[in-house]
């Protein structure tokens, strides 16, 4: 054998070992590779095409371990150099996919003149990203009509949820229940079309299923807490839209506890709890919309789920007055999805106590005669006390803006505020005429305004044009009430149909009335508010529903007979003092019953001085003595006075001079 037969041989051998390697390397039913695995397949692979640079197979085999391996960028530079005549398409859209660049992604498999079944379905995910999902339930669809294997469980999997997306009650996909997921897609079908309460079952239900199906995995809590997160937001989700506030922000507040890895999630439930707190909590506000603002959410949340976040955070400047925010914030809107940027940036102005600007921002940047902007113009001046301002702008509304129960009950009192009760008789005049002629009379809630407009006209004296309010009632909603206003309105310019009219209203009796109740009290006050008083002399109206053989004699309580003490003397008056204790009362201190008092044995304390002075001495320096002294001499020269004669407290025993206890411990109030 000759030399160069045997290296040919070692060299085919070793081929045959590599791939012997390689195939070891391969996925079956009892091996699942890890990345680890796949590296070193990509190593295999290398020494493959080391041998045999010609070898497509060992390309192939290393293109497919990249991109399990996750090394996309690496291997998109591979087939960029690949020189193999090899329909690699589908791996080089995939790694765009990957990429996050579902663009290309598109390009590449809109180049692919026979798609087979993998280039559908990611085509499918491709156009689900790009968030064109009518084009993805299609494609779904086709694939689903067309294949049958073991990945139909998936597909049906990620139909529903584009069924979610679409919001259509035609397209719904909620009938299969096989796994978690597909209950959680099920209950966001219900979600997109309304149906809350529907919603909220199946989602419990699939939280319960994912529960169960995870704790017979031998998963941990931590990781069904993970697990089960996305389905508790989405159930928080429907409960907010049902009005449950505080159940929605308790299962937030959990979700959000056990710090969930997907910052998409964490981002849906703070932009949630933003929105429960509205204009209060700001400081808790501020830590969510941190929270709903990071980066990767691109990535994470679609389209319209970022403008909600990005719409509420330019809300949350506008609540805490940050004019220069808000408008930097409004200006990265998108005008398509958020029509009020002009509205957001005014609330902010007005929230800043510059009212001016912020209704001069609405007038010139948005169409001046929209019934919206005038309206919250006018709100805008009302809230400064610009009362004519809000006037004159609410008067600008078109009449089917400015004739509406709201808006005109507000016109009127705004007229009213200022004394202007012209104005509001004209107004309520030109309300009826345009009511008349438009045909809107009998719509619902003109009634009040029939009825307050005849009251305004009839106290300002102007009666035919309350009779003609009080027409469009009556023919609204016939009342005898509304037939009586009528009657009087009438009786002020024409006689003759109040006498017609007051034809319509039933006959009166002698019996029906009481005159004496009439001429008793007000009758406009109410019966409740005055009493009855009978006439003199006449009879008393019994009480109804009493009889003679139902009254019964009250039983008269009995007197208990007084008790008086043992000594008690009844020629002499009692001691006007028996009531006080026996310490307070005045008398001799020694008769039976009263404590003697003690005598204080204690010698009165001397005073010597101050601490450090000589004893003897203090009287020395004892200038108050001297001064007392002189001013008594002073004052026996000038007019003596005899001294008045000791009272007989005085005389029973020798004069004991008072001396003044020292005040010991704290001061008391």
């Amino acid at each position: 054998m000759s030399k160069k037969g045997g290296g040919k041989e070692g060299k085919e051998k070793e081929i045959s070992s590599l791939y012997k390697e390689l195939a070891a390397l391969r996925p079956s039913s009892d091996f699942e590779p890890s990345t680890e695995d796949y590296e070193k397949a990509i190593k295999v692979c290398n020494k493959l095409l080391n041998l045999d640079q010609s070898d497509s197979t060992a390309f192939h085999c290393k293109i497919v371990a990249m991109v399990q391996a996750g090394k996309f960028t690496d291997c998109l530079k591979q087939l960029e150099n690949s020189k193999y005549d090899l329909d690699l398409q589908f791996e080089a859209a995939y790694c765009h996919y990957r990429l996050n660049d579902p663009h290309k992604a598109m390009k590449v498999l809109d180049g692919v003149i026979i798609p087979q079944v993998k280039h559908s379905e990611l085509r499918a995910q491709v156009l689900y990203r790009l968030e064109q999902y009518e084009n993805c339930f299609s494609v779904y669809r086709d694939i689903i009509k067309s294949s049958d294997d073991k990945y139909e469980t998936e597909r049906k999997t990620n139909l529903s949820a584009v069924t979610a997306q679409l919001g259509d009650k035609a397209k719904m996909v909620v009938d299969e229940t096989d796994t978690f997921e597909q209950r959680y897609n099920a209950g966001c079908n219900y979600a997109s079309v309304g149906d809350y309460e529907k919603a909220e079952k199946v989602l419990m239900q699939a939280e319960k299923a994912a529960r169960n199906f995870l704790e017979e995995d031998e998963a941990g809590e931590d990781e069904i807490l993970e697990e089960t997160g996305i389905i508790k937001v989405q159930l928080g989700f429907v409960m907010q839209k049902q009005g449950r506030d505080k159940e929605a922000q308790t299962i937030y507040n959990q979700v959000l506890k056990n710090k969930p890895s997907d910052i998409g999630l964490v981002a849906v439930a703070s932009n949630n709890l933003l929105t429960i707190n509205k204009d209060q909590n700001i400081f808790d506000s501020k830590k969510r919309i941190k929270s709903a603002t990071v980066e990767g959410l691109e990535l994470k949340l679609t389209s319209k789920q970022r403008g909600a976040i990005a719409r509420n955070n330019a809300l949350l400047a506008m609540f805490t007055a940050q004019v220069d925010l808000c408008k930097e914030l409004v200006s990265s809107l998108d005008s398509a999805t958020v029509p009020d940027k002009d509205l957001i940036i005014a609330g902010a102005l007005s929230k800043a106590g510059k009212h001016s600007e912020a209704v001069s921002t609405l007038l010139t940047r948005t169409n001046p005669d929209h019934p919206l902007t005038l309206l919250t113009c006018g709100q805008i001046q009302l809230t400064a006390g610009q009362l004519a301002e809000a006037t004159d702008t609410l008067s600008q509304l078109a009449p089917d803006w400015k004739y509406r129960v709201g808006v005109l009950s507000t016109l009127v009192c705004l007229h009213l505020a200022m004394d202007n009760r012209q104005a509001a008789a004209e107004l309520l005049k030109a309300a009826v005429e345009w009511n008349k002629k438009s045909g809107s009379a009998k719509s619902s809630g003109m009634a009040i305004v029939w009825r307050k407009t005849a009251e305004f006209h009839l106290k300002s004296g102007e009666a035919q044009v309350a009779a003609e309010s009080l027409e469009e009632l009556q023919k609204l909603e016939p009342g005898l009430s509304t037939l009586a206003q009528l009657v009087l309105a009438y009786a002020r310019f024409d006689l003759t149909k109040a006498l017609a009219v007051s034809k319509k209203l039933p006959p009166f009796s002698a019996g029906s009335v009481e005159v004496d109740s009439l001429e008793s009290g007000s009758w406009a006050m109410g019966a409740k508010q005055f009493k009855k008083t009978p006439r003199p002399g006449g009879e008393k109206t019994p009480k109804t529903g009493t009889d003679d053989a139902m009254l019964v004699n009250k039983k008269k309580k009995q007197k208990k007979k007084k008790r008086l003490p043992k000594n008690y003397n009844p020629n002499t008056d009692p001691d006007p003092e028996r009531w006080l204790p026996k310490r307070e009362r005045t008398g001799l201190k020694y008769m039976p019953g009263y404590r003697k008092p003690r005598k204080d044995k204690r010698k009165a304390e001397k005073f010597t001085g101050a601490q450090g002075t000589d004893q003897g001495k203090s009287e020395i320096f004892d200038y108050s003595n001297k001064i007392a002294g002189v001013k008594d001499a002073a004052a026996k020269q000038a007019s003596p006075v005899p001294e008045p004669a000791p009272g007989p407290r005085l005389q029973k025993g020798p004069g004991r001079t008072q001396t003044k206890k020292k005040k010991g411990g704290k001061n008391k109030f």
